[in-house]
């Protein structure tokens, strides 16, 4: 299969100028860039007036979690996680789950998101949706032992999903969960580290996501954890002193804003963490605590936050860079860069409005002026999975008829 893109600009990295090109991909892979002479292709798109960019990464969420937008408003964290979310959580199916998910992914390809980073259960029917949808997905089963000496089979679940589902059609990899360290043990976090370890797999786990948390990081980094690959969600009240910990090529920091305001969790100090060469990446956190699943926002959002006491801070290539090129290091499933070689995971966006004139400063209007309903097509392995209002993967009113459904039934519960 053979497409061209054609009569586009394109940003080829958060770094680079931006040029008019031609794209084509060849079996879901970039095989040329440039100005090059047409070929006989099977699908050619002419993007006059758009732009390609890399796709988006989502590097912290719970996908299902689509299925409680607006069910607990107003709330802190505390109240919100243990009165609300988790009775509702207690009463998922693998169905329910499924549709959320599949939620999600409309939602985020229809902004620009090619990857996202999860973290609940119920992973069979997340894993699945991923693959229906066509979506790069790090699936983590959240995992906790609540410090007692069993965790009710959580990790031979998670290292099941892993047999079943690691590396399946170039979309999935499997990772670990253990949920944050007030509900998992040390002894039980080492445990799950070791085993994410053996078998080259990511972590990810909330860390000081409330001023509630008051535990010592070295403490943490003495397990096998130091070992893995992880993405720590959140880190707000993370003491300065302890930053440096987390500045390893094999850390990275999955930065919420929108969820952290909203549940009065605070502000990241990211300017300090980038400053100290921590990895800093993007998430939207699930949907009942945003109630979006949107990068755009979230990378400009991230950018004020932190300018608001120097406007220095963040520049305009850290920004796009902590949005796709940081965001897939983390995720390990794409490049975060147009490049040849690379998977075909790009977003092209309709630049023909007035908000991204003038065109010679388009890198500053994608983090201060784009809105991601301007997002026109996304497109995964060389697959569109959102293109100009519909989605060629799926049936999307059965999606909106069944998840309809799910929530009606939660609201019930909830009631």
């Amino acid at each position: 299969m053979k497409i061209l893109l054609e009569n586009a600009l394109i940003l080829t990295d958060p770094f680079s100028e931006l040029m008019n090109s031609k794209v084509l991909i060849e079996d879901g892979k970039i095989t040329k860039i440039g100005d090059f002479t047409d070929q006989q292709v099977d699908e050619r798109h002419d993007f006059t007036g758009k732009l390609i960019m890399p796709g988006l990464v989502n590097s912290h969420t719970h996908a299902a979690m689509s299925l409680m937008r607006g069910i607990a408003e107003d709330m802190n964290l505390q109240d919100w996680l243990f009165k609300k979310i988790f009775p509702i959580e207690e009463r998922l199916t693998d169905k329910d789950v499924y549709y959320g998910t599949m939620l999600s992914q409309m939602e985020m390809a229809r902004k620009g998101i090619v990857a996202y980073i999860d973290m609940y259960f119920h992973c069979d029917a997340v894993a699945q949706a991923a693959i229906d949808f066509g979506m790069k997905a790090v699936v983590t089963r959240g995992l906790t032992d609540s410090g007692s000496s069993s965790d009710n089979g959580r990790l031979r679940q998670n290292i099941e999903y892993f047999e079943r589902w690691n590396g399946r059609d170039g979309l999935i990899s499997v990772g670990f969960g253990p949920h944050a360290p007030y509900s998992c043990s040390l002894k039980y976090i080492d445990q799950i580290a070791q085993v994410a370890h053996s078998l080259g797999a990511k972590v990810t786990i909330h860390l000081y996501e409330s001023k509630n948390e008051d535990y010592p990081l070295s403490e943490l980094l003495r397990t096998s954890l130091s070992k893995c690959d992880v993405i720590f969600a959140h880190c707000v009240h993370i003491k300065e002193q302890e930053i440096d910990l987390l500045a390893r090529p094999n850390f990275f920091v999955a930065h919420n804003p929108t969820s952290n305001l909203k549940l009065a969790n605070g502000i990241a100090p990211i300017q300090k963490m980038i400053n100290r060469k921590v990895q800093v990446c993007l998430g939207t956190d699930g949907a009942a605590s945003n109630n979006t699943l949107d990068i755009f926002y979230e990378m400009r959002l991230a950018t004020l936050l932190q300018k608001s006491t120097d406007p220095t801070n963040i520049s305009v290539e850290q920004a796009l860079s902590m949005a796709t090129l940081m965001g897939a290091k983390a995720s390990g499933l794409t490049t975060g860069r147009i490049e040849i070689g690379a998977d075909a995971d790009l977003v092209v966006l309709d630049i023909q409005k007035p908000w991204y004139l003038p065109i010679e400063k388009l890198k500053a209007h994608l983090v201060h002026s784009a809105n991601s309903a301007d997002v026109f097509a996304t497109m995964i392995k060389g697959k569109w999975v959102y293109y100009n209002g519909s989605y060629p993967t799926i049936n999307e009113s059965e999606i909106r008829r069944v998840s309809k459904e799910v929530m009606e039934k939660l609201i019930d519960i909830e009631s």
